[in-house]
Protein backbone atom coordinates (compact mmCIF):
# COMPACT_ATOMS: atom_id res chain seq x y z
CA UNK A 1 0.00 0.00 0.00
CA UNK A 2 1.33 3.57 -1.01
CA UNK A 3 0.50 6.69 1.05
CA UNK A 4 1.19 10.23 -0.36
CA UNK A 5 4.58 11.71 2.15
CA UNK A 6 2.63 14.93 3.04
CA UNK A 7 -0.90 12.68 4.56
CA UNK A 8 1.69 10.31 6.23
CA UNK A 9 4.67 12.50 7.45
CA UNK A 10 3.31 13.88 10.30
CA UNK A 11 2.16 9.87 11.15
CA UNK A 12 5.87 9.08 11.16
CA UNK A 13 7.39 11.13 13.43
CA UNK A 14 4.97 9.55 15.95
CA UNK A 15 4.49 5.79 15.34
CA UNK A 16 4.68 3.18 17.59
CA UNK A 17 6.58 0.21 17.33
CA UNK A 18 3.69 -2.50 16.22
CA UNK A 19 5.62 -6.15 15.21
CA UNK A 20 3.02 -7.00 12.29
CA UNK A 21 2.13 -3.70 11.03
CA UNK A 22 4.20 -2.17 7.89
CA UNK A 23 3.71 1.01 5.84
CA UNK A 24 4.95 1.61 2.58
CA UNK A 25 6.07 5.64 2.45
CA UNK A 26 7.12 7.10 -1.27
CA UNK A 27 9.70 9.22 -0.39
CA UNK A 28 12.44 10.92 -2.64
CA UNK A 29 15.89 10.59 -0.71
CA UNK A 30 19.42 12.45 -1.33
CA UNK A 31 22.85 10.79 0.40
CA UNK A 32 24.03 12.77 2.72
CA UNK A 33 26.92 10.75 3.84
CA UNK A 34 28.03 7.13 4.08
CA UNK A 35 25.05 5.40 5.47
CA UNK A 36 22.81 8.23 5.91
CA UNK A 37 20.10 9.50 3.77
CA UNK A 38 17.73 12.86 4.02
CA UNK A 39 14.02 12.64 2.77
CA UNK A 40 13.78 15.84 0.61
CA UNK A 41 12.10 18.72 1.94
CA UNK A 42 11.77 17.28 5.23
CA UNK A 43 13.51 17.37 8.94
CA UNK A 44 13.94 13.77 8.40
CA UNK A 45 16.87 11.17 8.10
CA UNK A 46 17.20 7.50 7.88
CA UNK A 47 20.16 5.72 8.45
CA UNK A 48 21.15 2.64 6.88
CA UNK A 49 23.35 -0.43 6.96
CA UNK A 50 26.08 -1.07 4.37
CA UNK A 51 24.21 1.02 2.19
CA UNK A 52 26.21 2.22 -1.18
CA UNK A 53 23.37 4.27 -3.18
CA UNK A 54 24.51 7.69 -4.23
CA UNK A 55 21.18 9.11 -4.40
CA UNK A 56 20.81 12.82 -5.51
CA UNK A 57 16.75 13.43 -5.13
CA UNK A 58 15.83 9.75 -6.04
CA UNK A 59 12.43 7.89 -5.53
CA UNK A 60 12.02 5.18 -3.06
CA UNK A 61 10.00 3.34 -1.27
CA UNK A 62 10.58 3.81 2.54
CA UNK A 63 9.13 0.12 3.84
CA UNK A 64 9.05 0.09 7.92
CA UNK A 65 7.90 -3.31 9.83
CA UNK A 66 7.92 -3.09 13.14
CA UNK A 67 11.79 -2.45 14.62
CA UNK A 68 13.38 -2.15 11.40
CA UNK A 69 12.52 -1.43 7.83
CA UNK A 70 14.23 -1.46 4.01
CA UNK A 71 14.15 1.91 1.23
CA UNK A 72 14.10 0.11 -2.20
CA UNK A 73 15.18 2.49 -4.62
CA UNK A 74 13.42 3.21 -8.08
CA UNK A 75 16.05 3.87 -10.47
CA UNK A 76 19.03 1.69 -9.35
CA UNK A 77 16.80 -1.23 -7.45
CA UNK A 78 18.76 -1.73 -4.40
CA UNK A 79 17.14 -2.69 -1.24
CA UNK A 80 19.09 -1.18 1.72
CA UNK A 81 18.22 -2.27 5.07
CA UNK A 82 17.10 1.00 7.68
CA UNK A 83 19.06 1.10 10.94
CA UNK A 84 16.95 3.95 12.19
CA UNK A 85 14.86 7.14 11.46
CA UNK A 86 15.84 10.46 12.86
CA UNK A 87 14.05 13.86 13.37
CA UNK A 88 15.33 17.14 13.88
CA UNK A 89 15.24 18.00 17.39
CA UNK A 90 14.94 21.39 18.67
CA UNK A 91 17.71 22.06 20.46
CA UNK A 92 17.41 25.81 22.98
CA UNK A 93 20.46 27.69 21.75
CA UNK A 94 23.76 27.35 24.25
CA UNK A 95 26.35 25.41 25.22
CA UNK A 96 26.65 21.96 25.90
CA UNK A 97 29.36 19.19 27.28
CA UNK A 98 28.83 16.42 25.15
CA UNK A 99 30.12 12.61 24.45
CA UNK A 100 30.28 11.94 21.37
CA UNK A 101 31.46 8.73 18.87
CA UNK A 102 31.69 8.90 15.53
CA UNK A 103 29.32 6.74 13.92
CA UNK A 104 29.43 7.21 9.53
CA UNK A 105 30.95 10.35 7.84
CA UNK A 106 29.32 13.60 9.56
CA UNK A 107 27.21 11.39 11.74
CA UNK A 108 28.21 11.66 15.97
CA UNK A 109 26.11 9.68 18.38
CA UNK A 110 25.68 11.54 21.55
CA UNK A 111 26.07 9.04 24.21
CA UNK A 112 23.64 8.75 26.89
CA UNK A 113 20.89 9.54 24.55
CA UNK A 114 18.76 9.14 21.54
CA UNK A 115 20.18 12.30 19.80
CA UNK A 116 22.71 12.28 16.99
CA UNK A 117 24.46 15.28 15.74
CA UNK A 118 25.10 16.11 12.08
CA UNK A 119 28.11 18.02 10.76
CA UNK A 120 30.02 19.11 7.55
CA UNK A 121 33.07 17.75 6.96
CA UNK A 122 34.22 17.34 10.11
CA UNK A 123 37.30 14.67 9.76
CA UNK A 124 37.25 13.66 13.60
CA UNK A 125 36.86 9.59 14.88
CA UNK A 126 36.10 10.30 17.81
CA UNK A 127 34.80 7.56 20.29
CA UNK A 128 33.31 8.15 23.65
CA UNK A 129 35.14 11.60 23.52
CA UNK A 130 34.24 14.57 25.44
CA UNK A 131 33.17 18.04 23.02
CA UNK A 132 32.02 21.14 23.55
CA UNK A 133 28.51 21.47 21.29
CA UNK A 134 27.53 25.37 20.91
CA UNK A 135 24.26 25.99 19.48
CA UNK A 136 22.78 28.91 18.05
CA UNK A 137 19.96 30.49 17.58
CA UNK A 138 19.88 29.70 13.82
CA UNK A 139 19.47 25.83 15.20
CA UNK A 140 22.90 25.64 13.58
CA UNK A 141 26.21 25.59 15.66
CA UNK A 142 29.70 23.88 16.53
CA UNK A 143 31.33 20.82 17.72
CA UNK A 144 34.99 21.06 19.42
CA UNK A 145 36.73 18.55 20.16
CA UNK A 146 39.38 18.94 22.92
CA UNK A 147 41.92 18.43 20.64
CA UNK A 148 40.93 21.56 19.14
CA UNK A 149 39.03 20.08 15.80
CA UNK A 150 36.32 22.20 15.31
CA UNK A 151 33.27 20.68 13.42
CA UNK A 152 30.06 23.04 11.59
CA UNK A 153 26.71 21.26 13.05
CA UNK A 154 23.84 21.25 10.30
CA UNK A 155 21.91 20.39 13.18
CA UNK A 156 20.65 17.33 16.00
CA UNK A 157 18.88 14.96 15.52
CA UNK A 158 16.79 12.25 17.86
CA UNK A 159 15.84 8.90 17.14
CA UNK A 160 12.39 7.92 16.01
CA UNK A 161 10.22 4.82 16.75
CA UNK A 162 8.71 3.14 14.02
Amino acid sequence: MKKPLLATLAALMGLQAAPALAENYEVNLTRKGSNVYKIDGKDIIIQTRYCYVYAYSEEAIFKTSGYGGEVIFFDSKDKCDVKAVFGVSKQKPGKYVVTVSHEDDDWYEVFGTSSYIKTSSCLSLALGEEAYLTIANSGFGRLRFKDGNDCMVEAVYTKLRL
